[in-house]
């Protein structure tokens, strides 16, 4: 966004032109004055204000200034300064009006890692070195998490732009740390050792039906965590689950999580348990998946590798099609796609069947689920 200011009007009075964020062209007005020998400057006018009017403003509040020196026309502005929480506010309607299904989780990251630093702040009193040693000392717990509120907050910058509280983004020039995108997929071997841990716990506990067939189909099926414990019997079509709200709807589509003869053998096994709202009946079976991946020694493979596993095999050992497996997954761009052919690009048509034959080779399901 390059800004062009220009003092033409007059030496005191600043001009400022812009295109905002969706395009739009912007005027701003602004009285240049010095106050206890520091320069600042008041903003008197916009677009819609005609320049007799923005100079009668800078006419009277430079003649108050004559007659009193110990007043500041940004003095009764203060209070009224717009703080960081007021605009994160305005972004949060935005994301609203648009339906974003990530509001919850830049909630949850605003709230925890943005706001206890400059919620309260009024947002044009922030500097580039505030937002830099936050950034600095939020990377030292997690550089991913400092990378996410970051584009967060460089967001609500320029939102508070387009409202006319600041000028500038403070936040534009600070450099988000380098990624590398994580391709960690189990191995044969862990594979083996986590169905039986799995098959070997629910044999001695039978309470943990619903967090093993959680971990069973996300094995499966491939699918994100998300979208299978938001599924609902109803969204249940006997060869496939279809979900409305999902996380890659922005086109309006429903999400079908296809299920191979296996998953369906999971999901029949929990109809003969007491009926919940949800099919899987809880949110999360990360404590089981901690222990289990702990006592089979791959404590670094974390449930989105099952995924990732998933799409490997897929690709590599199933031998279907990188967009058919983008497909199955809910993939919507081709370069995510692309994440699962670090082995080999051979591809042919297969479907589900195979995937789940190719999970499960050497390996036999227990009677509860067949």
């Amino acid at each position: 966004m390059k800004k062009i200011t220009s003092d033409k009007l007059n030496q005191s009075i600043k001009q400022v032109a812009w295109t905002n964020s969706k395009g739009q062209k912007q005027i701003s007005y602004y009285l240049k004055y010095t106050f206890n020998g520091k320069r600042r400057s008041i903003k008197i006018g916009n677009a819609a204000t005609p320049i007799q009017t923005v100079r009668k403003i800078a006419s009277e509040l430079q003649a108050k200034m004559l007659l009193d020196t110990s007043f500041d026309p940004l003095a009764k502005n203060d209070k009224h300064t717009a703080t960081t929480d007021y605009v994160f506010a305005k972004y949060q309607q935005q994301l609203e009006m648009n339906n974003r299904k990530t509001i919850q989780e830049y909630v949850r990251l605003y709230e925890k890692d943005i706001k206890p630093g400059f919620g309260h702040l009024p947002i044009d009193t922030i500097s580039r070195g505030d937002v830099k040693s936050w950034f600095d000392d939020l990377s030292l717990r997690s550089k991913y998490t400092a990378n996410r509120c970051l584009t967060i907050l460089k967001t609500v910058f320029e939102i508070a732009i387009d409202y006319e509280f600041i000028e500038t983004n403070p936040a534009s020039r600070i450099k988000k740390h380098l990624e590398v995108k994580r391709n960690r997929h189990y191995t044969p071997e862990e594979k083996l050792k986590i169905f039986q841990e799995l098959f070997r716990r629910l044999d001695e506990d039978r309470t943990l039906i619903h967090s093993v067939s959680f971990i069973l189909l996300l094995i499966f099926t491939g699918a994100r965590k998300g979208e299978l414990a938001k599924a609902r019997w109803e969204d249940w079509y006997g060869d496939y689950i279809e979900l409305k709200d999902h996380k890659t709807d922005k086109d309006g589509k429903t999400r079908k999580i296809w299920l191979n003869s296996q998953s369906r053998s999971v999901i029949q096994a929990l109809q003969g348990e007491k009926k919940r709202k949800t099919i899987l009946g809880i949110k999360n079976p990360i404590k089981l998946w901690n222990s289990v991946k702990l006592a089979c020694g791959c404590d670094d493979l974390v449930l989105h590798d099952l995924r990732h596993s998933f799409g490997t095999i897929s690709t590599n050992s199933a031998k279907i099609q990188t967009l058919q497996t983008g497909e199955l997954m809910g993939h919507k761009s081709l370069s995510m796609m692309q994440r699962y052919q670090h082995i080999e690009d051979k591809t042919s048509k297969e479907n589900i069947e195979k995937i789940g034959n190719e999970i499960l080779l050497d390996v036999q399901l227990p009677t509860v689920y067949q």
